[in-house]
């Protein structure tokens, strides 16, 4: 089993490993790329495979015979930009992106300062005929009277405004989980990752099929019609 070397990039470190499955490859390879956090990293899945990573790549293969992919992990809103430069220092044919939740519950970043952020993220891997899917904030268990809710909400708004200016297609995976509590991993879920349980915050297996389902739906708009950009990506 090969090793995939996705970069974690936390404020001021670099840490690499984890084993996936076969199919991943050292993060300088790969036709894929899928920018995230712990969702995309497979927190509170019970098996590798039935992360939506995996079952996104899955599908992208059956389309287009690209298996090969990398993971670059970011968990402060700071990196971001940092996670998708390393992304596109090799040519990829598919972007996926799943970012977001930490500048949600960071209540220091605005709503101004996320539209930056995720912009210049967004102008970083999007150009030419690349195909780049961008998902909103994924559900996770907040209360709809939770202030962090509204925010959720409000993120997603701007992650859907920011990728229609650049003609990137977007995976609504608010409207597909918000409020749907099966979709939540429990503590009497096993899990192969953490503490090997599940913990009222992470999506469950059937949450990552959701998420995935709902990547597939936007993948499938742009195998019908790639796209042909007039523009090149810009990553400063």
């Amino acid at each position: 089993m090969r090793r995939l070397r996705p970069v974690f990039l936390l404020p001021a470190v670099l840490a690499m490993a984890l084993v996936l499955t076969p199919k991943d490859v050292p993060f300088h390879e790969g036709s894929i790329a899928f920018i995230g956090d712990s969702l995309t990293l497979g927190g509170n899945v019970s098996y590798p495979s039935r992360d939506f990573v995996s079952l996104v790549t899955a599908y992208i293969d059956s389309r287009s015979g690209d298996e090969q992919r990398s993971a670059f992990l970011s968990f402060d809103p700071a990196t971001d930009r940092i996670a998708a430069a390393q992304a596109m220092q090799h040519d990829r044919r598919f972007v996926i992106i799943e970012l977001g939740v930490h500048a949600v519950i960071n209540e220091a970043i605005s709503s101004d300062e996320f539209r930056q952020i995720y912009g210049t993220l967004l102008d970083c891997v999007t150009g030419g005929s690349t195909i780049v899917v961008a998902g909103t904030i994924p559900w996770l268990e907040w209360a709809a009277i939770d202030p962090i809710y509204e925010r959720a909400d409000l993120f997603s708004q701007i992650i859907a405004q920011e990728a229609a200016k650049r003609q990137v297609a977007v995976a609504d995976l608010w409207a597909a989980t918000k409020l749907r509590l099966n979709l939540i991993s429990t503590p009497q879920d096993r899990t192969f990752l953490g503490s090997g349980r599940g913990d009222n915050l992470h999506p469950n297996d059937a949450g990552h099929a959701v998420i995935a389902q709902t990547y597939e739906q936007a993948l499938a708009a742009e195998l019908a019609n790639p796209p042909n950009r007039p523009f090149d990506r810009q990553c400063h």
